[in-house]
């Protein structure tokens, strides 16, 4: 990256306005008064033309209760006839959070679930109709996950999961791992990896970095209490003292098998900058280390400040959404409002140009030449 972090000069508002109507949200929970919960509610052409007057491209990023699984395949159907017939340009596609997922984090209960064979095949093929990825956890099957005691031996494995998925086309996106034991969840995670490579075909991506999965330091300062707290325990991280050769120890199992395949050209690596989720100072050494070529930026936005039918609330000195339990469901920042952040931590417009347009638009190119790839060789079975 040369000097990754250094920039001459003042980024202008006007720039900062180019660069947001460039980017790609790609990971969005909520649009307008839409709660991604309810999938009969959702209607796209609503939430297509707020997008196109607010001129944002989005993935929308929804929770699939079990309940909703035949709903969610009617509404690709629906979006993959509009987009045939150029209804839908600003909605990028489709990704989901969850069903499974060994540690819920923000995501409704009723969007946990252990999918059988037959449902992963069914979202294999809804890469066709415009689903980009699902975030899935890799550790499903390891002490202290969710379904640890509940999964039979009939639920498949993480690499044919993987495997499927990548036969449609569908990314599979690391995410919401358990806590137990990180050396076990990391190597499930490479083995995610291992079988991308054999693939060849293209990178995924991982849900965002840092949140939801073990770690060897504290990513976040949230409170008026840990606020207090937050400059002398960042000085005590000695993020300086971070590199490629001692990410397992500073960081972590997870982040450094993450880091070391964006580094090979496996992965792409979703961030949030909006400096709640992740601290920014904390965000900044993720830059560094990861390169802006492997990175894309995530909202992780809510605008309705509801989900799964509950009202979600914010904290005093706060932009997160909460859920009644006292747990993160989402942030409310928007694009530009990252934007300015990662200018507060010292990217050009070039590198923020990397992370907000070029890596997510390469990844939809890439899912547009899989589903090409894949209609010509069914042509030719």
């Amino acid at each position: 990256m040369g000097n990754p972090l250094g920039v001459e000069g003042v980024i202008t508002e006007k720039t900062i306005k180019r660069l947001a109507k460039q980017s790609i949200d790609f990971h969005c929970h909520g649009i307008g008064r839409f709660d991604f919960t309810d999938i009969l509610s959702l209607k796209l052409q609503e939430i297509e033309d707020i997008l196109v007057m607010r001129k944002q491209k989005v993935v929308l990023t929804l929770y699939l209760p079990q309940p909703s699984f035949e709903s969610f395949l009617e509404l690709m159907e629906i979006f993959e006839q509009g987009k045939k017939s150029g209804k839908f340009k600003q909605i990028i596609g489709f990704a989901l959070e969850g069903p499974l997922l060994s540690s819920h984090g923000g995501t409704p209960e009723k969007g946990v679930w252990i999918p059988m064979k037959q449902h992963w095949k069914r979202l294999a093929a809804c890469g066709k109709k415009g689903l980009i990825y699902v975030i899935l956890s890799p550790d499903a099957r390891c002490p202290g996950s969710h379904f640890y005691l509940n999964l039979n031996t009939q639920a498949p494995t993480i690499t044919w999961i993987t495997e499927i998925l990548l036969s449609g086309g569908v990314l599979p996106a690391p995410g919401h791992f358990a806590k137990t034991d990180p050396a076990a969840s990391a190597k499930e995670l490479q083995s995610i990896f291992d079988v991308v490579a054999a693939w060849g075909q293209g990178v995924i991506i991982t849900d965002h970095l840092f949140n939801d999965m073990p770690l060897n330091f504290k990513h976040a300062w949230r409170n008026k209490e840990e606020k207090a707290q937050r400059d002398q325990a960042v000085k005590q991280l000695n993020l300086e003292s971070w590199h490629l050769g001692n990410l397992e120890e500073k960081l972590g199992h997870i982040p450094a098998v993450m880091i070391k395949n964006a580094r090979k050209g496996l992965v792409k690596l979703c961030q949030n900058f909006d400096g709640e989720h992740v601290d920014l100072a904390i965000v900044k050494k993720a830059v560094e280390l990861t390169g802006v070529e492997n990175m894309l930026m995530m909202t992780d936005s809510i605008e309705s400040k509801r989900l799964a039918g509950c009202d979600l609330t914010m904290r005093e000195g706060s932009t997160l959404l909460y859920q009644n339990t006292g747990i993160v469901a989402a942030g409310t920042q928007g694009v530009e409002k990252q934007i300015q952040n990662m200018v507060t931590i010292g990217l050009s417009p070039q590198q923020i140009k990397f992370i907000t347009n070029i890596v997510p638009t390469d990844i939809i190119a890439q899912h547009a030449r899989l589903q090409k790839r894949g209609s010509l060789a069914n042509e030719l079975v």
